[in-house]
């Protein structure tokens, strides 16, 4: 065997690695950016969303203030009552946290983050 076709299969192996290391660091880059570009659409369609539901929220609460008002004659009450209903629904929320939003934030999260690519399959 010649020292030269030697030499010159080295170099061309020792190439060969490079390029493959490369196309594996564009790949799990490739990867991360895809991750990442989930995660931001997921919360900024959970910002938009709760955005929304704070001003639904909002609306709908000043318009049966303004209702008991008219009907009852006393806005006062019927602003208690709105303040009653969010104190009640604060607490719930809060006893139901985790079975409510901690647990499929995670789910939803975990999935996101260890989905394996096809290629992996």
């Amino acid at each position: 065997m010649e020292s030269g076709k030697l030499s010159d299969n080295f170099t061309s192996l020792t190439e060969n690695v490079k390029d493959y290391i490369d196309l594996r660091i564009d790949y799990l880059k490739l990867i991360l950016t895809e991750k990442l570009s989930r995660l931001t659409a997921f919360f900024l369609i959970a910002v938009i969303f709760f955005i929304l539901a704070m001003f639904l929220l909002l609306f709908l609460s000043l318009s049966f203030v303004f209702w008991f008002g008219e009907v009852t004659g006393a806005s006062w009450l019927g602003a208690l009552i709105v303040t009653a209903v969010y104190v009640v629904g604060g607490l719930f929320i809060y006893l139901m946290r985790y079975k409510m939003f901690i647990n499929p934030l995670v789910t939803h999260l975990t999935k996101i983050l260890m989905e394996d690519s096809d290629e992996d399959k």
